[in-house]
């Protein structure tokens, strides 16, 4: 479930809950076997995609998140029909489902999504974060990077069971949509700012509401928050990259971002399709190696590449939002 009891009146009505169908159009959800779908040990997130994994031939999935070995296309998008619990003491609402517990995914249908990270068009491609399972929007075939800037230091109020957060002060820092999140209250789990409330992101200064993507567990009055750039979300452009012909690649100049293990790496030739980081070797933020899941297939003579925590969903939006809207999405037939 979602939202809480009623403490405001809007001028018109909210057009849905994120994760809600969108549409009477035709549903289909996957094929889960015969022992059905489970949450993984992170619970799952409504609202967003999720892939499946099976500790043993024959048994339960296990639905999580994100890409769990891999990147790999998301199983399906996980729908609000009250799957969720919550867990919270005294809280009034939530989004994740716990952990085993049975799950429904869905591979087609019209459904709200959030637009966390950018403005979409009608007609963009959705792109799932394999870290995390967010959406974003842009043209097919494109790289998406969503880089989230800098990190933070704030003091801030939390309210148990409550998805905003007070900022009261700024101490260092910029806060953006898509940083990590930490400090008094946050104690279940990864915790991510999920949108401005009347604090306008970014922002370096000021006090207002800021939107998390979890309820805050206890209370915190004028405690002190970090925020960290989240790495999953972005990708990094590298200007120079160069291997012989094996699965160790090495990085001579990054432009800009950051490279972590499950990455999809793009624009690179004598490499197989699908490529990913599968562990880091000597790449130390500016230069280094990586190694790659799959060997290249000839020598890679100082090219451009591009890493990136995206991938490209057979999924388009047929609705435009602002950062921070819902945003109906679906599968064209």
């Amino acid at each position: 479930m979602t939202g809480g009891f009623q403490s405001q009146v809007y001028s018109y009505p909210a057009p849905a809950v994120v994760g809600a169908r969108a549409s009477m159009n035709p549903t289909a959800t996957i094929a889960a076997g015969p022992l059905g779908l489970t949450a993984g040990a992170l619970g799952l997130t409504v609202g967003k995609f999720a892939w499946v994994s099976y500790a043993q031939a024959g048994g339960a999935g296990v639905a999580n998140n994100f890409s769990p070995t891999q990147p790999a296309l998301p199983a399906g998008f996980v729908n609000n029909e009250q799957q969720a619990l919550v867990t919270t003491w005294l809280g009034n609402n939530g989004l994740v489902v716990p952990p085993g517990y049975q799950c429904t995914l869905f591979g087609r249908g019209d459904f709200w999504a959030k637009a966390i990270y950018n403005d979409c068009a009608v007609g963009n491609k959705v792109f799932a974060n394999l870290f995390s399972g967010d959406v974003y929007g842009a043209a097919t075939g494109s790289f998406v990077s969503a880089a989230v800037g800098a990190s933070a230091s704030i003091t801030a109020t939390t309210t148990a069971g409550s998805y905003s957060m007070n900022v009261t002060a700024f101490a260092a820092g910029t806060l953006a949509v898509g940083q990590q999140i930490s400090g008094p209250g946050l104690t279940n789990g990864n915790y991510y700012i999920e949108s401005g409330g009347t604090l306008v992101l970014p922002a370096s200064s000021g006090t207002g509401t800021i939107n998390l993507t979890q309820a805050a567990v206890a209370a915190s009055t004028g405690g002190t928050f970090t925020t960290v750039a989240n790495v999953g979300i972005g990708g990094c452009v590298c200007s120079s990259v160069s291997s012989a012909s094996s699965t160790t690649l090495t990085i001579n100049t990054v432009t800009s971002g950051t490279i972590v293990p499950g990455q999809m790496i793009q624009q690179i030739t004598s490499i197989p399709a699908n490529n990913w980081v599968a562990s880091i070797g000597t790449f130390n933020g500016t230069s280094g190696t990586v190694i790659m899941g799959l060997a290249s297939t000839g020598t890679i003579t100082a090219q451009a590449c591009n890493f990136s925590a995206w991938i490209e969903t057979p999924w388009y939006f047929l609705s435009a939002g602002n950062v921070g809207d819902l945003c109906k999405i679906g599968i064209l037939n």
